[in-house]
């Protein structure tokens, strides 16, 4: 069965951009190394509004643990709508229907090893600028919710009265507020 994913005609233009497209904006500003995505997942209930976050693996180099919406990476030539599409259902198992809504993102610089794959901590390190940029999407069906346990071991549906019980960095947290908030109009 072949599923289409609608991007809403009111999103800005990186949806439709590939990240190399999207980096060539930055043409004299401080241009970040890579882009990644965030996606927020509406809860199963509308009564309370409430984003899914999922929980790091124990092993990740950064952020061991740590609570997370679904993203990833962008793949240089990918549109950035596919890297929305392509992450959720490689860490979450769902598949993306639809793209609705652009949110506040951030960028962060962190330490990229030689070979990510690698254990030694000795590996060759570099700083690198990333910018993160978020947005609402829907899915076929939540109950298909299966995570990747090479990245994620954990998933929990995060409220605005929960948002504090989470481990995860500032800006994350802020990330999920904006997502609840989102996803709450």
């Amino acid at each position: 069965m072949t599923t289409y994913t609608i991007i809403d005609e009111s999103l800005g233009p990186a949806a439709r951009m590939s990240a190399e497209e999207y980096l060539d904006t930055y043409k004299d500003a401080l241009k970040p190394h890579r882009i990644v995505i965030g996606a927020a997942i509406a809860g199963p209930t509308k009564d309370k509004p409430s984003v899914l976050v999922v929980q790091r693996s124990a092993h990740e180099r950064s952020y061991p643990n740590e609570w997370e919406i679904p993203g990833g990476h962008t793949k240089l030539k990918e549109r950035i709508a596919g890297t929305v599409v392509r992450e959720v259902q490689e860490e979450t198992s769902l598949v993306v229907t639809k793209i609705f809504n652009e949110f506040p993102g951030f960028s962060y610089w962190s330490t990229k090893y030689e070979s990510d794959e690698s254990d030694d901590v000795n590996d060759t390190t570099r700083s690198i600028c990333t910018q993160q940029l978020n947005f609402c999407v829907e899915v076929r069906d939540i109950s298909a919710l299966k995570l990747n346990p090479d990245e994620h071991q954990n998933y929990a549906w995060c409220t605005m009265d929960t948002v504090d019980q989470f481990k995860m960095t500032g800006p994350m947290r802020k990330v999920v507020v904006n997502a609840i908030e989102a996803l709450s109009r």
